[in-house]
């Protein structure tokens, strides 16, 4: 990267916005904070002299006024929101840190960082005379993390191009994507326990859940949980990304388990439906995955309480049999929103391409992979996410000490510079 100062100096920019969903306000329907964000981009790019349209500040595309190319336009897409920065981090989430060659922050891989890299990219190829020959489109998405209005919104005003990818998955390429689910589990409730609450956000596993309830020290000692000063019972997990619950530990389960015990074994079946997969949702699979299930936030009402879940599915796999499965918890549930699976030609030249680009920046010979997460580039009918995650590297996406390694950021650029050298140029 032939301008890494600036880069760092735009990096550190970009993390400083606490770009978490907020209340909307004039201007900023993602909330002041992710407004920031897209400020800041918008800052970067005039400096780089590239303009950023507006799309009434749900999502921004970055316009290359030397990208006249005739083909097909080619799209990327990132985001600037994250999601929130909760738990125990060793330093300020918002404050872009480097220590013993590793940068931390949230948003440093999820997506802010991988995002700029791209961009970064962009304006390296263009600088050393390259000329494009079918047209970039770049958007920035602003809602990825809570909801995709941004790009629903989007489609009322434009359309994405047919081809393009999105840096944020894993790499060495990712042909096919779960679909995304929730899935609301509500169990009738009025009893010894009040104000049972955990969980932040629908797509990370709960790291903390409380409840009020009569204090047995014993239980208390067998399910790990602890008492406040108020009295209230605390359960403590670790976050991890909810496309892999396997890798979190959820706090919900032992708070569920405690209370079920003291009160006559009323969540017995949804500890073990879906905590415990009894029922064998982790077992349904097939050659793209398998499908996962993690109920990540719970709340308590006047008289049930409520278990919001993100339900996974593969391609090839039938989203309502899966569905169907579900009544084997034996609690009544609703299927809140979904978003189909995407799937794209594994031998086809979008994915054989990039593949290509990371062959040779790598020195590998890695295959496409299908991964558990559901990203932007199922916005392209022919799209794949392409990095930044490599293969048995940890960056905490989701979690507390978010992190990616300095020459891990260095290695992902020089792909997508090799990548979109290869595609456009």
């Amino acid at each position: 990267m032939k301008n890494y100062e600036q880069f760092i100096k735009d990096f550190s920019l970009l993390i400083s916005a606490n770009s978490v969903q907020s209340t909307a306000t004039e201007g900023a329907p993602f909330g002041r904070g992710v407004a920031d964000a897209f400020d800041a981009f918008k800052k970067i790019c005039s400096n780089m002299g590239f303009s950023v349209i507006d799309y009434d500040g749900y999502m921004g595309e970055v316009y290359f006024p030397s990208t006249n190319g005739e083909g097909e336009p080619f799209g990327v897409i990132g985001h600037l929101d994250v999601v929130p920065a909760e738990g125990d981090w060793h330093t300020p989430p918002f404050t872009l840190t480097k220590k013993d060659g590793v940068f931390y922050g949230r948003g440093v891989q999820d997506d802010k960082g991988p995002t700029l890299a791209c961009l970064y990219a962009v304006k390296e190829l263009l600088d050393e005379g390259f000329t494009f020959k079918r047209p970039l489109r770049f958007f920035i998405g602003l809602d990825e993390e809570s909801g995709w209005d941004d790009v629903e919104y989007f489609l009322t005003k434009s359309t994405f191009p047919i081809e393009g990818f999105s840096p944020d998955g894993n790499f060495p390429v990712t042909y096919a994507e779960k679909g995304v689910n929730r899935v609301v589990f509500t169990i009738p409730y009025k009893g010894l326990a009040t104000k049972i609450s955990g969980g932040t956000v629908a797509n990370a596993v709960c790291d903390y859940a409380t409840a009020k309830v009569k204090i047995d020290d014993e239980l208390i000692k067998k399910h790990g949980l602890k008492v406040n000063a108020d009295g209230v019972v605390e359960s403590f997990g670790k976050s991890a990304h909810g496309a892999k619950p396997h890798l979190g530990k959820n706090a919900i389960r032992a708070l569920l388990k405690y209370v079920s015990e003291l009160d006559g074994g009323v969540f017995d079946k949804i500890v073990k439906g879906l905590f415990d997969d009894e029922i064998g949702i982790f077992k349904i699979s097939n050659d793209v995955g398998n499908v996962t299930i993690s109920p990540n936030i719970i709340k308590q009402t006047d008289e049930a309480v409520e278990l919001l879940c993100d339900l996974r599915i593969p391609a090839k796999i039938d989203t309502a049999d899966v569905i169907k499965a579900l009544d084997k918890v034996g609690e009544k549930y609703a299927l809140v929103s979904s978003k189909k699976p995407h799937y794209v030609d594994e031998n086809g030249a979008l994915v054989q391409g990039l593949l290509s680009a990371y062959n040779k920046v790598t020195g590998e010979d890695a295959k496409p992979y299908s991964c558990s997460g559901a990203t932007f580039a199922s916005v392209f009918k022919s799209g794949v996410a392409f990095g930044p995650e490599f293969e048995n590297e940890d960056g905490a996406i989701h979690e507390p000490n978010e992190y990616i390694k300095e020459e891990t950021l260095i290695k992902c650029f020089n792909i997508y510079k090799q990548a979109l050298k290869n595609i456009l140029c």
